[in-house]
């Protein structure tokens, strides 16, 4: 037989015979898995009841080690088993196994039963399990505490016994135990009853008026109170020599009020029996509302509409049965309502079902609300108040302190409610939305069909009773595929139709929070609701009513109080506000009922118009930008008063970018094409800065067909020059692309007549020829963009007409007007604080320096490039400036080249930069030439030349095979060599650099050398 002895010494028997558990600590994991046989206790829960607050370091692992352990020293009983649960460990038993649990199981059953005599049976046997103090020996905060309820419980048995021998006629047995505990417990007032009545009826009246005297005062200077009126009420009684207290002669007498055990309500709901998930708010309300307490401890449970916050307080409140022993009360306070619960009638309620009548009720609630916190005193009872509306509904319900404890559920945050702590519960995790819908369906068939189950929840947004609803329809519908369900729920304007059934309904629910809000409230609710941006800062909400900021932060506050909107982590300083989905839809569908057209337009505009002029504002704080600045009439908001400055540009658009990608893609679609186009073009220098070319120009497109429908011209030329510049050389781009846009932009920006857009447009149609070795067309665009530029004040104009002419100056080989051209491109760049520009303009002397054998103020400027494009976050022409550098220090043998090739490839390739992957595998390829491993350095070199493509980089390419020449000769494959060095040379001619080509040639057998070799 197995025994674990808990109410004395720690102790495990089989058979009688002592089996040794381990340490202090590991008895302490026993201890805790004990109490709670047959329940799941959560890993903080154990580390909290074995350590509290002084966990040692790795203390995870040395629970799990004690764990082991104890399964390893429990394994010759075999009635006994340590499982690992998801939600944590849970120790199997039979409960009559455990001492404690086998007294709480006879007291039950001795307070239950009507035969006197077996009742007293009944807690003999339970109090003889007592061996001493429980858990004897063992120290730990939580364990302290349950000591302390524990001999609280077992002082109550032992009161109730004495009741019972009280009506048996034993009085004068009892007096011996009833004097000794009145001596430890001196302010104990049922317990001075008991004695106060042995006295009486064993003859000694006058010893019993003087106990009462002395507890009286006692109680007065000590409390500074009298004694309860059920005690007052037995003085009073033996002052009057009430025949009714002597002992009757063969048997007892009933026992008098103050002595009857008090009433213990279980008024809890069922649990919901497919409870699911919820391990982390479980533990987290179990730790709360559990171990030592000098103070009530309230948990407010607050979250949106059909997230399960009553669900999870049921169940909780029914494992923590046992934390509870004096009862469980619970009441519906329907706040969400119209209705809603009068605390009034639900303390007559309470007060009922505590053993007190109709008839001792006071009329006032104040009074009343005292009555209750004195029914309550000093009893470990749980109450329960579901669905709250407000701090106020809630305080009269509040016992007075501990033992006690409170669960509150409501949609608001009850931020009034002093002393609560705030547990705010979400949708569920995807696995756990999953998992319920599996529990319904049951699992078999929701196997079947994986990506149906997957995207059901996720239509659901997550929310459990919107799951529930979903689940039980294909419960009731078992011909269904779950797909149905899936398609039948991918339409917007019917999903809530389908998310009812029977008395559930999620519009229904949303429906009872939306009632219970303010006008002012509702209508931010059904504005905010027509954008697509996941989430809003206050001023969006502000523009969205046409209000003050200040006004329009307290109602989003109201909405987050109401938990129809979520406040999100302010990582930039700045709140922000998301809306469920479910939620955006049913506040939409009032939006269509209540707002009209026109308003509704109209509150859209002002939002994008606030996001553009938030967008202005930070893109006049940007370090540099590749293109003009030219902008449109759209609207802005507010109208007249501009925007603070934006100190951290790149960071804000960071976060606003979900939202601007969102409001750009609404914007278009509803053809507010001014808004469309001038957002996108704004927002164009931080997807620059950023790297994000792809995403860029999908709104670009998205605003350029709405242009183009609405025959908005101006914005038509600025968005193809905007896409002209967006192309980059990834794989599957075509060169083609980006002249057809550069074309197109300068046919409408001569025709609108704007100078710095044609000149934009000249040297990006001039970029194109000199990528694809087109040198002599490219020199006339860029000598007219230059012209434009200089007239029309144009210093950025004029900046890129430099640079282009310096990269082609180098790649025609005269190296010393590409030193001059880019000096005076440094110059002008830092004339203008261009930090981009500058950048730039440093590589490009670095590398002309390098050309001209000059590495070390090459290495310097390069350097100084990397430096400025880190300082402004400029990340794309960092990774392009440490490409560069990296392979100036391959061909001078610097230590760190292979550390910088290496960072600039691993940046290149995880941003797709194909241009940055190709320079850094050049690098790459030239040490491993250096090294000794020319094989290595053929597959680099050729993987480069993929990357480059056929008909583009001449130069670069001209300069990647010349290199592979050498490689493939280190291998002794000639005929490769001869095939590299030949592309080389007619590459090199192709765009006029003799230099480069006269040492090509002097490889080759058969080419006339024209230049001697450097």
């Amino acid at each position: 037989m197995l025994e674990f002895r808990l109410l004395g010494d720690i102790d495990v028997r089989v058979d009688g015979h002592r089996i040794e558990v381990g340490p202090a600590r590991q008895r302490c994991v026993l201890v805790a898995l004990l109490v709670e046989a047959n329940e799941v206790v959560s890993v903080d829960q154990l580390l909290d009841r074995v350590w509290g607050d002084r966990r040692p370091q790795r203390a995870r692992e040395t629970l799990y080690s004690y764990l082991s352990r104890l399964r390893n020293h429990l394994s010759p009983a075999g009635d006994v088993t340590v499982l690992r649960r998801s939600a944590g460990y849970q120790l199997t038993v039979e409960p009559d196994a455990v001492d404690l649990h086998r007294f709480r199981g006879l007291v039950r059953q001795a307070r239950s039963t009507l035969d006197d005599a077996r009742a007293l049976g009944l807690f003999d046997e339970a109090l003889g399990l007592w061996r001493g103090e429980a858990f004897a020996h063992l120290e730990t905060p939580w364990l302290s505490a349950l000591r302390t309820a524990l001999g609280q419980e077992r002082f109550a048995a032992e009161l109730d016994r004495c009741d019972i021998a009280l009506r048996q006629g034993r009085h004068a047995a009892l007096l011996p135990e009833l004097s000794r505990r009145a001596g430890e417990h001196p302010l104990d007032e049922r317990l001075a009853g008991q004695l106060m009545l042995a006295l009486y009826r064993s003859g000694r009246q006058a010893d019993a008026l003087e106990h009462y005297s002395r507890l009286r005062h006692r109680l007065a200077d000590t409390l500074g109170v009298d004694p309860g009126p059920e005690l007052r009420r037995l003085h009073l009684r033996m002052l009057h020599t009430d025949p009714e207290l002597a002992s009757p002669s063969g048997g007892g007498i009933e026992a008098a009020p103050p002595v009857s055990s008090p009433p213990r309500p279980h008024q809890l709901p069922p649990t919901v029996a497919d409870f699911t998930g919820r391990g982390d708010a479980v533990g987290r309300l179990e730790t709360s509302l559990t171990g030592p307490a000098d103070r009530l401890r309230v948990v407010a449970l607050s979250g949106p509409a059909g997230v399960g916050k009553s669900s999870l307080a049921w169940y909780v409140a029914h494992r923590l049965r046992r934390e509870y022993p004096d009862g469980q009360l619970y009441a519906d306070l329907r706040g969400s309502w119209p209705d809603a619960a009068d605390a009034f009638a639900v303390l007559r309620r309470f007060l009922r079902v505590l053993g007190i009548p109709d008839s001792l009720h006071s009329d006032s609630l104040e009074e009343r609300a005292g009555q209750f916190r004195d029914a309550v005193h000093e009893r470990r009872l749980l109450v329960v108040l579901d669905d709250a509306r407000s701090a106020a509904q809630v305080r009269p319900l509040l016992p007075g302190g501990a033992p006690g404890a409170v669960i509150v559920t409501s949609r608001a945050r009850l931020t009034g409610l002093e002393g609560a702590a705030h547990l705010g519960l979400a949708t569920f995790a995807p696995d756990e939305a999953i998992q319920l819908l599996e529990r319904i369906v049951g699992p078999d068939r929701a196997r079947t069909e994986p990506a149906a189950v997957a995207e059901i929840v996720r239509l659901c947004g997550y929310l459990p009773l919107a799951v529930r609803i979903a689940a039980a329809r294909l419960a009731a519908r078992p011909h269904w595929r779950l797909g149905q369900l899936a398609e039948r729920l991918r339409d917007e304007l019917g999903r809530l139709d389908e998310l009812a059934t029977d008395d559930l309904e999620v519009r229904a629910s949303l429906g009872l929070s939306y009632q219970a809000l303010a006008e002012p409230a509702r209508r931010m609710l059904r504005l905010l609701s027509l954008l697509d941006a996941p989430d809003v800062p206050a001023w969006t909400g502000a523009a969205m009513l046409d209000v003050p900021p200040a006004q329009a932060e307290i109602l989003l506050e109201s909405l987050v109080d109401a938990c129809l909107l979520e406040l999100l982590d302010p990582s930039g300083g700045e709140p922000r506000y998301g809306m469920h989905d479910l939620v955006r839809l049913f506040a939409r569908e009032r939006a269509a009922a209540e707002e009209s057209d026109e308003v509704r337009r109209a509150a859209l505009e002002r939002a994008f118009g606030a996001w553009l002029t938030r967008a202005e504002a930070a893109d006049e704080r940007l370090p540099g930008r590749t293109l003009a600045r030219i902008s449109g009439p759209a609207r802005r908001w507010p109208p007249a008063a501009p925007a603070e400055p934006v100190e951290d540009p790149v960071g804000w658009f960071d976060r606003e970018r979900p939202a601007l990608v969102a409001s750009i893609r609404q914007a278009a679609g509803l053809d507010l094409a001014e808004l469309a186009w001038n957002l996108a073009a704004t927002t164009q220098p931080c997807y620059e800065l950023r790297g994000m070319h792809d995403e860029a120009r999908q709104l670009h497109q998205a605003a350029l067909r709405a242009c183009r429908r609405a025959g908005e011209r101006r914005g038509e030329a600025v968005l193809l020059r905007n896409l002209a510049d967006l192309w980059t050389s990834r794989p599957g781009t075509e060169l083609r692309d980006k002249l057809d846009a550069a074309e197109a932009a300068l046919r409408i920006f001569r025709l609108v007549d704007e100078p710095r857009g044609v000149a934009d447009a000249l040297w990006l149609c001039a970029d194109v020829y000199r990528v694809t070795g087109r040198h002599q067309e490219a020199a006339p665009l860029l000598a007219e963009a230059l012209s434009i530029s200089a007239a029309a004040g144009y210093q950025l104009g004029e900046c890129h007409a430099l640079a282009q002419r310096a990269i082609i100056s180098r790649e025609q080989g005269r190296d010393e007007v590409a030193r001059e051209l880019g000096h005076r491109y440094l110059d002008l760049a830092r004339r203008m604080g261009a930090s981009r520009d500058e950048s730039t303009a440093l590589t490009v002397l670095g590398l002309t320096y390098g050309d001209l054998d000059r590495p070390e103020p090459g290495q310097e400027y390069l350097r100084q490039a990397v430096a400025v494009a880190r300082e402004t976050g400029d990340q794309v022409q960092e990774t392009y400036a440490l490409a560069r550098l990296g392979q100036l220090y391959a061909v001078i043998g610097h230590r760190s080249a292979r550390h910088t090739l290496a960072v600039a490839l691993a940046r290149s390739q995880a941003d797709g930069l194909a241009f940055g992957e190709a320079i850094s595998l050049i690098g790459l390829g030239e040490l491993e030439l250096i090294d000794g491993r020319p094989r290595r350095a053929v597959a680099l070199l050729r993987r480069v030349l993929q990357l480059l493509g056929e008909a583009r980089f001449h130069f670069i390419r001209a300069r990647t095979l010349t290199v592979l020449g050498h490689a493939y000769a280190s291998v002794e494959d000639n005929p490769a060599a001869a095939s590299a060095w030949s592309a080389a040379y007619a590459l090199f001619r192709q765009i006029d650099n003799e230099p480069a080509a006269s040492r090509v040639a002097a490889l080759l057998p058969g080419i006339p050398v024209q230049r001697t070799l450097r």
